[in-house]
């Protein structure tokens, strides 16, 4: 976010809360295999995409 926002963000480090997710091993493999998902933007385009939107707002 900090290489894409206008305004850079503040950071504040707190305990993880309830339900928190400590640790993701996302994988897009099955979506890809079953319906041939493949995605055409990738992170950085698409976080860029959304703080420009999100501005927009």
């Amino acid at each position: 976010m900090k290489k894409i926002s206008i305004k850079l963000p503040s950071e504040k480090i707190l305990p993880l809360q309830p339900g928190d997710v400590q640790k993701t091993s996302a994988d897009i493999t099955k979506a890809k295999n079953l319906i041939g998902y493949n995605p055409a933007t990738n992170f950085q385009n698409g976080t860029k995409k959304f703080v420009e939107w999100f501005l927009r707002k």
